[in-house]
């Protein structure tokens, strides 16, 4: 029997609230691949109680993960946002069985090809999916017998192969200059962000598309970035000497590699493909 969408998302607005699974370290939906159709697909809910039933074999294998109310009438700009993560489908829990729907059935899918070959990268979908399958697994503190090591270097293989490609998005503070910022004027002094970690190290932030650059600096009112694509062969030579490294995402999957790591990854994933 078919399904009708239209119906169905209006359904799920319908609801003062809904219940989706999300990663304690990402902060952003947790994303599964199922073994059978290899949708990438998140978890949506119409009450906290299934949502915690349902995630209690991901506590048990130590996956982070948490629950967030989503008010009913924000659900559509929610699922428009998946298709940047790459998301392409939904397990949505009413009373019933789990349902599986086709995220770009729910909400048009944007021209993401388009929006990738921006000179400011608008999204990188397949980054971010990696990326945040990479983090996920890797956050888990876990003993990995030899196979979960394979799937893990597998991940990372896969992340590593995207990002060393990607058009990444440096910023600098340029609230004390008058006028025009020019980045070849050595005269114009700028700031360069930095984040600091729990642990007390300092990196530079970098991201891989503007949504993200606006999600985590959506606090700094009194700042004034302005923006520079770098490709990652040239991230080491804009590190400051304050700065450990690079945290990329610093608002979702939140890589951290330091200089060496920097160059240890090119190293490693940067040969071209034959």
């Amino acid at each position: 029997m078919a399904i009708d969408n239209s119906f169905l998302i209006k359904k799920i607005e319908s609801y003062e609230s809904v219940c989706v699974l999300f990663s304690a370290y990402t902060h952003l939906p947790f994303i599964e691949c199922d073994d059978e159709t290899f949708d990438d697909q998140i978890y949506m809910f119409t009450t906290k109680e299934m949502a915690q039933t349902f995630m209690h074999k991901y506590v048990l294998e130590k996956f982070a993960l948490q629950i967030a109310i989503l008010p009913g009438k924000a659900v559509r700009n929610f699922l428009g946002s998946l298709h940047l993560l790459g998301v392409n489908a939904v397990i949505f829990q009413d009373q019933g069985a789990p349902i599986r729907l086709q995220l770009d059935k729910l909400v048009p899918k944007p021209d993401l090809e388009k929006m990738a070959e921006a000179k400011v990268p608008q999204a990188n979908p397949t980054l971010q999916l990696t990326g945040l399958y990479f983090m996920q697994e890797l956050s888990r503190p876990v003993e990995r017998n030899n196979e979960e090591k394979k799937h893990l270097h597998d991940l990372e293989e896969e992340m590593a192969h995207n990002l060393l490609q990607a058009k990444l998005i440096l910023t600098f503070d340029v609230s004390n200059i008058k006028g025009k910022w020019n980045p070849k004027d050595p005269s114009q002094k700028v700031k360069i962000p930095l984040v600091k970690t729990p642990n007390g190290k300092t990196y530079q932030p970098v991201y891989t598309e503007v949504g993200e650059l606006q999600r985590f600096n959506a606090k700094n009112k009194g700042m004034k970035l302005e923006m520079m694509t770098v490709p990652y062969d040239k991230l080491a030579s804009f590190l400051v000497k304050d700065s450990e490294g690079f945290v990329f995402n610093p608002a979702g999957f939140n890589l951290i590699l330091s200089k060496e790591q920097l160059a240890q990854m090119q190293k490693r994933y940067g040969q071209e493909e034959v």
